[in-house]
C-alpha cells in the first residue's frame, strides 16, 4: 500500500504541475504518506514561465515498474480528472478548472497548456496495460468463497485456503475456454485412481463440465476440483487418520503437506497427474505392496497342490534317525527326501533326520530332528488346504500402505529399522541392509510403541533401575507375601517371615534404597508404605536383565534396545516375550557397526567397551531408530511374507478406514516404565492362539529360564503376566 500511495501522488502530480498556482500544490505536499518519498525533490525543480510542455520530472521521481505494477487495475485506469487515493481534494478543482485562479498565488502560475501538450492519460493507461483484467470465472470463483456456509459442498475443508488462492489469481487453474483443461483432465484422471494406492476414490468429488456450461458452473468445477486434489494431497500423506487417536502406542505424525503449499505447488507443475503421485511414499517396500495389492484384487488363481502336501501321517510313537517303521516312508514321502544308497524308503536315515529339524525349526518347534506327536501334528496341518480369503489380504495390505506413509519421506542414509511382528532389528546405509539381527519385543499385554526417535547413547555394562510398573506390578504383591507372615517363604528360604523381603530382593540381586540412602528391606513393611518411593537397582553383571550392553534413544515410552542374558528365547519363533523393550540378538555386531559409522572405532576397541565398569558412550551423530508394524512385506523374490498381527493394529487402522475407528488404550506401564523389558519373569510366553494347560505352560517356562530371578518367579506360582 505504501507504493501504491507513492504512486497515485506523483502521477496526478506530474500532469497538473504547470497547471496550478505554487500555493496550490503546497497543501498537496503536507502529507508525505499522499505522495511518498520522491514528492519533495518533485517540489523543488521551479517551472519556467512561458513553457508550454509539462516539466519531464527526474528519473528518480518516475513511478517504477514495481509500482505500477502493485497498483491495483481499477486504480491505475482511472483518468488524472478522478480523484486517487492518494490525491488531496485540493489537486483536483485546479486540473479541472485552468482557467480560474487559485486562491492568491505566491508566485505567478505558468500558462495554460497548448495543444503541443501530451495527453496527461498516456502514463495511467500504459499501467492499467501492465495489470492483467480477472477472469470472469475467477471472479465467480471469488464471489463463492465469500460465504464458507454455502460454499462448503465445495470447497470443504479447505474454504480459507482457496480463498486466498483465487484471491491471488487472474485466471483459472482448470478452467480453460470454458471447459475443463489438459490438466485438469490429468488431474481427475489420477485422482480416480486413488484405489490403487490403498486410499478409495469414492471419497474425492471431482467435476464433470459440459461443453458451454455457464460461468457459475465453471466456478463450481474450479472450486470442487481444487478440494478435491487437496484432499487427496492430505489422504496421500497419511491424513486419513490420526495414529495417536487409535491407539497410545501409535506413536507417529504423518508428514502431512500445507494445503496452501499444495496448491502453489501444483498450479507451477507441468504435469498434474504426476505431481499427485510423487505425494505418496517413495519408499520401495510401498511401491512393492502396491503391486502385491493389485495382484490380491485380481483374478484369483487356484495354486497348484503339491502332492506331497496330502500325505498324512498317523499318529504313532516317537521315531528317531536309526530306526524302521512303515511311518518312515510316508514321513519321506511328505518332505519329499531321496533314499541313501544301501537304505529303504522305511529307513530313518541322516538326510531325512536333517530334512525334519529344518521343518522343525520353519515351524517354531523343538529342533531335535525326531517324528513326534506336535511334528506329526504340524506336518499333517501344513498339508490342508488353505482357504483363501483376498479381502483379508486386501485389507491387511491396505492397512500396512497406510502405515508406510506415516513414516518421513526421507529415512535418512544411516538408520535402525525395527519391525516389531517380523521380530527383526536391521541396520540400513544408504539404502542397503548393513546388518540384520533378530528380535524379541514386547508381550501383547505390554506392547511395544510403534514410533520414531534418535539414537544417541550406547552404554556398556549397564545398570538396571526397576521402573514404577514393574514395581506395582510384580515386585509389590512378592514383598508384601514376604511381610505377611507366609509360610511359603519360610520353606523355600529355610528363615522367618521378617527375613523375606530382603530375601526377595537378593534373588533378583536389586538393592533398595530410599532418596538415595540404602536401606534394609526388613525393615519395611510392605504393605503400608508406597513402593514407588523407593529405587531397586540391579548392578552390572551376567543376570542382569539389560545383558552387557543398551542402545538408548529418549523417548516418551522410555522403551530401548538391550541385549538378554536369555539367548535361548531368540530360537522361538514367537517372540513377543518382553515387556516392551526391544532385545537384540548379536548385541556386539550391533554396537560395532554402529560405533564404526560414529567413530570409526573397530571391532577390537568395541569389544574393550565390554570390560571394566559401566561406560557411557554419547554418539557424535545421532541415528535415526524406526519402530514399525508391518504384518506384510514383499521379499526380495518378490513374495508377499506374512506375520502375526500381535498387537491388533491390523484391525485398528482397516476399522478407522472404513470410518469406524476404536480406540485402544495400552497400559499405563507402557507409558510410564522406564525399561519396560527388565521383567522378574523372562519366560517364554506361547501365542494366545496356542491354548495351553497351567501344566504345560509352567514345564515350558522352566526349561528356558536361566536366572535366579527367573527360578524365584516361577517357584511364586505364575505370579507374572506371562
Amino acid at each position: 500500500m505504501k507504493t501504491f500511495g507513492a504512486r497515485a501522488a506523483i502521477v496526478p502530480f506530474a500532469i497538473t504541475m504547470n497547471l496550478i498556482a505554487p500555493s496550490a500544490v503546497v497543501p498537496a505536499l503536507a502529507d508525505p504518506a499522499a505522495v511518498g518519498a520522491t514528492t519533495p525533490a518533485a517540489a523543488a525543480a521551479p517551472a519556467e514561465a512561458g513553457n508550454t510542455t509539462p516539466a519531464t520530472p527526474p528519473a528518480a521521481e518516475t513511478p517504477t515498474t514495481e509500482a505500477i505494477e502493485a497498483a491495483p487495475a481499477d486504480t491505475a485506469a482511472k483518468p488524472s480528472s478522478t480523484t486517487d487515493a492518494g490525491t488531496t481534494a485540493a489537486t483536483e478543482p485546479a486540473a479541472s478548472d485552468a482557467n480560474k485562479p487559485a486562491a492568491p498565488p505566491l508566485v505567478q502560475a505558468p500558462p495554460t497548456p497548448d495543444a503541443t501538450t501530451p495527453a496527461p492519460a498516456a502514463q495511467p493507461a500504459a499501467a492499467a496495460a501492465t495489470t492483467p483484467a480477472v477472469n470472469p470465472v475467477v471472479e465467480e470463483v471469488r464471489t463463492r468463497l465469500t460465504d464458507a456456509a454455502a460454499s462448503a459442498g465445495k470447497a470443504g475443508d479447505y474454504f480459507d485456503v482457496l480463498r486466498a488462492f483465487y484471491a491471488a489469481r487472474s485466471e483459472p487453474l482448470w478452467i480453460k475456454d470454458g471447459v475443463l483443461s489438459a490438466p485438469a483432465n490429468a488431474a481427475i484422471g489420477e485422482i480416480k485412481k486413488a484405489d490403487s494406492y490403498g486410499l478409495d476414490a469414492s471419497q474425492f468429488d471431482v467435476p464433470d463440465l459440459a461443453s458451454g456450461a455457464a460461468a457459475d458452473a465453471q466456478a463450481d468445477a474450479e472450486i470442487k476440483l481444487s478440494a478435491a486434489v487437496l484432499k487427496y494431497a492430505h489422504h496421500a500423506r497419511g491424513g486419513r487418520i490420526d495414529p495417536l487417536a487409535l491407539s497410545n502406542i501409535l506413536d507417529m505424525k504423518p508428514p502431512l503437506k500445507d494445503a496452501a503449499v499444495v496448491m502453489t505447488e501444483i498450479a507451477a507443475s507441468s504435469e498434474s497427474d504426476a505431481y499427485l503421485r510423487g505425494l505418496h511414499p517413495k519408499h520401495p517396500q510401498f511401491a512393492k505392496l502396491k503391486d502385491a495389492l493389485a495382484a490380491a484384487r485380481g483374478p484369483q488363481v487356484e495354486a497348484p497342490v503339491d502332492e506331497a502336501l496330502k500325505v498324512k501321517l498317523p499318529e504313532g510313537k516317537t521315531l528317531k534317525a536309526g530306526q524302521v517303521h512303515d511311518d518312515i516312508a510316508l514321513l519321506r514321502k511328505r518332505l519329499k527326501v531321496e533314499i541313501m544308497a544301501g537304505a529303504t524308503d522305511r529307513t530313518f536315515d541322516p538326510i531325512l533326520e536333517t530334512a525334519v529339524k529344518a521343518f522343525q525349526e520353519e515351524n517354531g518347534l523343538k529342533v531335535n530332528g525326531q517324528l513326534n506327536a506336535r511334528t506329526r501334528a504340524a506336518l499333517n496341518r501344513e498339508g490342508e488346504p488353505k482357504t483363501a480369503d483376498p479381502k483379508r489380504d486386501i485389507d491387511r495390505i491396505i492397512a500396512n500402505m497406510e502405515r508406510w506413509r506415516w513414516l518421513p519421506e526421507d529415512l535418512g542414509d544411516f538408520y535402525i529399522f525395527n519391525n516389531i511382528p517380523e521380530y527383526q532389528s536391521r541396520i540400513i546405509k544408504n539404502g542397503e541392509e548393513a546388518l540384520k539381527v533378530k528380535m524379541i519385543v514386547g508381550q501383547p499385554s505390554w506392547p511395544t510403541p510403534v514410533m520414531s526417535s534418535s539414537l544417541l547413547y550406547v552404554i556398556f555394562q549397564p545398570e538396571w533401575g526397576m521402573p514404577d510398573g514393574i514395581k506395582m506390578k510384580e515386585l509389590l504383591p512378592r514383598l508384601k507375601r514376604a511381610s505377611g507372615g507366609d509360610n511359603f517363604f519360610d520353606q523355600l528360604f529355610g528363615g522367618g517371615s521378617s527375613s523375606g523381603g530382603a530375601r526377595v530382593l537378593a534373588a533378583y540381586k536389586l538393592k533398595p534404597s530410599l532418596n538415595g540412602r540404602p536401606i534394609d528391606a526388613n525393615s519395611v513393611d510392605w504393605n503400608k508404605v508406597d513402593i514407588r518411593r523407593f529405587s531397586f537397582v540391579q548392578p552390572a553383571g551376567a543376570e542382569n536383565p539389560l545383558g552387557a550392553v543398551k542402545f538408548r534413544f529418549p523417548n516418551r515410552h522410555d522403551v530401548y534396545m538391550h541385549d538378554t542374558p536369555q539367548k535361548a528365547l531368540f530360537n522361538q519363533s514367537f517372540r513377543a516375550l518382553s515387556h516392551g523393550c526391544l532385545r537384540v540378538e548379536n548385541h556386539r555386531r550391533v554396537a560395532e557397526v554402529l560405533l564404526e559409522h560414529d567413530k570409526g572405532w573397530d571391532s577390537d576397541k568395541v569389544g574393550g567397551m565390554y570390560s571394566g565398569g559401566t561406560r557411557d558412550i554419547t554418539l557424535d551423530k545421532p541415528v535415526p531408530v524406526y519402530l514399525t508394524y508391518f504384518t506384510v512385506r514383499v521379499d526380495e523374490d518378490g513374495k508377499l511374507q506374512k506375520y502375526g498381527d500381535i498387537y491388533g493394529h491390523d484391525d485398528r487402522v482397516s476399522s478407522a478406514l472404513a470410518g469406524k475407528p476404536v480406540r485402544y488404550q495400552a497400559p499405563e506401564m507402557v507409558d510410564t516404565v522406564a525399561s519396560n523389558d527388565a521383567t522378574l519373569d523372562e519366560a517364554p510366553q506361547e501365542q494366545p492362539a496356542k491354548k495351553q494347560s497351567n501344566k504345560k505352560a509352567d514345564k515350558k517356562r522352566q526349561k528356558n529360564t536361566e536366572t535366579a530371578g527367573d527360578i524365584l518367579s516361577d517357584a511364586l506360582s505364575g505370579l507374572l503376566a506371562n
